[in-house]
């Protein structure tokens, strides 16, 4: 009778073990087929249990924002991400929509044109050819769903920064916003981020577009959007189209919530105004999309030229090792044919803040575009010149 006992009770235990491992198993499957129906990329029940992004540490993703309602559609916003999550670092890179480059299949267009052209996979393969780095997912989004998207997540703050009015009918598209903190509704949210009246051209749009980003998923993530979720998520699967599993995009959300904001790196491809047969386009340079990819996706060091243009041979010493132990590569030192009154910075690096930080250790000189005595291969160049020498730095 003692053994019948502990049998049942060993029955019993293993049943109360049982239990909630059938109940969640339920529960599971039951929040996958709905997850499904509303049309998000969940992949096969067994990829709930598989590392997110295949096992990858190192991911790159597009990301495609469609313009307008009217045919044929292109993609307005164009921005390829790199996480690295071993290193607990991320880079982005926006790519401006005029960029004239040479659409695989068909001439040189807008960039923006690939997607018209082939859909998703010659959008992809036209930004691996200019980037020299493909994408191992992609995500688009619809920007009629976006402001339906915004609304449920009751608005975005942002801070508007100039007086946006622009009308354009055939795109349904209105945009009336003042300047300023605000919280700002769907419609409002997609005239923001496709205003483009800058004198800048394209590259305040990509700022605005990227703080935008910040902004949503601050929005996201916040405790009141909670009982909201089950209309997210369909919201979602109306809007977003993408090739990353539901378990791809909780890890992706996870790693972007923890890892240090001063390690997420941020460039926009420059550009020079160029005219082609009546038509306005970007003529891409094609050292600084090297120098933007190497620096902010591949994160490798910006490489600093000096040319000491002071007539004190070595003076450049202490810049270098200064340069060294801040992670910069020195990529050259020369001596300059001729003496110069005031230092420059020659600031090439897709991220201007390099360029800013040498200037502040240099404590004089002035930050200018390369001229005919930047270094080639470079991305910043430094000449030392005699007010190096009379603040005491050398």
């Amino acid at each position: 009778m003692v053994i019948v006992k502990r049998k049942r009770v060993i029955r019993a235990r293993w049943l109360w073990l049982l239990a909630p491992a059938v109940i969640l198993g339920a529960l599971a499957g039951a929040g996958y087929f709905y997850l499904k129906s509303v049309g998000l990329n969940l992949g096969r029940p067994t990829d709930f249990f598989a590392p997110p992004f295949h096992g990858l540490r190192q991911v790159n993703a597009l990301i495609m924002g469609l313009d307008s309602e009217a045919e044929p559609r292109r993609t307005d916003t164009i921005i390829a991400v790199r996480l690295d999550l071993s290193a607990q670092r991320a880079g982005a890179i926006s790519v401006p929509r005029d960029l004239r480059i040479a659409i695989p299949g068909h001439q040189e267009q807008k960039i923006n044109s690939a997607y018209s052209l082939g859909g998703v996979p010659l959008a992809r393969e036209t930004v691996a050819r200019l980037l020299g780095v493909g994408s191992d997912y992609y995500v688009k989004i619809d920007s009629r769903g976006l402001a339906k998207l915004v609304d449920a997540l009751g608005g975005v703050e942002v801070d508007v920064d100039k007086r946006m009015y622009y009308r354009d009918r055939s795109q349904n598209l209105y945009i009336d916003l003042q300047p300023g903190v605000q919280r700002l509704n769907g419609q409002q949210a997609v005239g923001y981020v496709r205003f483009r009246h800058d004198r800048t051209g394209d590259f305040m749009r990509v700022a605005r577009q990227q703080a935008f980003m910040r902004a949503v998923l601050r929005e996201a993530w916040q405790p009141r959007n909670l009982p909201r979720i089950p209309r997210l998520l369909r919201l979602f699967g109306e809007t977003v189209e993408t090739d990353l599993s539901l378990r791809d995009l909780q890890a992706m959300s996870d790693f972007l919530k923890r890892v240090d904001p001063a390690r997420i790196k941020t460039a926009t491809l420059a550009g020079t105004p160029t005219d082609v047969h009546g038509i306005s386009y970007l003529e891409p340079d094609p050292q600084q999309v090297t120098a933007a990819v190497n620096q902010v996706l591949l994160n490798a060091p910006p490489r600093v030229a000096i040319v000491n243009a002071t007539g004190i041979p070595g003076v450049e010493a202490g810049l270098v090792k200064l340069l060294t132990g801040e992670g910069y590569e020195v990529s050259e030192v020369r001596f300059a044919s001729r003496t110069a009154a005031t230092s420059e910075v020659m600031d090439g690096a897709p991220q201007p803040d390099s360029a800013q930080a040498i200037r502040r250790w240099l404590k004089c000189g002035i930050i200018v575009r390369p001229n005919r005595e930047a270094v080639p291969g470079a991305d910043i160049t430094v000449v030392l010149a005699a007010d190096y020498i009379n603040q005491g730095s050398g």
